[in-house]
């Protein structure tokens, strides 16, 4: 029932917004007055607190309470993934994951690479689909089919010290709450495979 509510508001909201813009045109306009802009309503980057590494910050379409900003966290979860396991590192995993136990496992991992001088070869990772958001209330269950590109754990000399072959299909989740404080997405519980 809620979710054809849901649906119903946003094709309402649709048709009125295609109302109310295919009745404007400049002319139509009082003169001296002008109609608020479509981002007046809209945090801007600079009234976010920054939230993720400085040098790469949850960008602002994924701090929205909404589907379309759970899904964009999403893709920059994938993102900060390959990022932080190309550095590696894992301290942003555990920050945007704190009560996440698959999120602290694999920044234990990142963190244990890099004090053993290891790196990680390859891995990257590609949403090949992703279903719709489930929101409820403050939480966002999100879905999704990933790639896995094959990966090696190289130490300091080159030796290979484990392997995983190409996934180029698994099925994955993430479940999303939102903080009010940091006006963000914040991973409870994250896994593929």
């Amino acid at each position: 029932m809620r979710d054809h509510r849901g649906r119903t508001r946003l094709a309402t909201a649709l048709v009125l917004g295609t109302t109310l813009l295919s009745g404007c045109s400049e002319d139509a306009e009082a003169p001296g007055e002008s109609l608020p802009s479509a981002t007046s309503s809209t945090p801007t980057t600079e009234a976010l607190p920054v939230v993720g590494p400085a040098d790469f910050p949850v960008p602002p379409e994924a701090r929205t309470q909404d589907a379309a900003g759970a899904e964009a966290f999403l893709r920059y979860w994938i993102d900060l993934l390959d990022r932080q396991r190309a550095v590696p590192a894992g301290q942003p995993l555990r920050d945007l994951g704190p009560d996440c136990g698959e999120c602290q496992r694999i920044a234990k991992n990142y963190d244990d690479a890099a004090a053993s001088g290891w790196r990680y070869v390859g891995g990257e990772l590609t949403l090949n689909d992703v279903p719709a958001p489930v929101m409820e209330a403050d939480t966002a269950y999100v879905s999704f089919g990933i790639r896995q590109e094959a990966i090696e754990a190289v130490d300091g000399a080159g030796a290979v010290i484990d392997s995983q072959p190409l996934a180029p299909n698994v099925f994955g989740g993430i479940d999303l709450t939102w903080s009010p404080s940091d006006q963000a997405w914040i991973v409870t519980s994250f896994g593929f495979g």
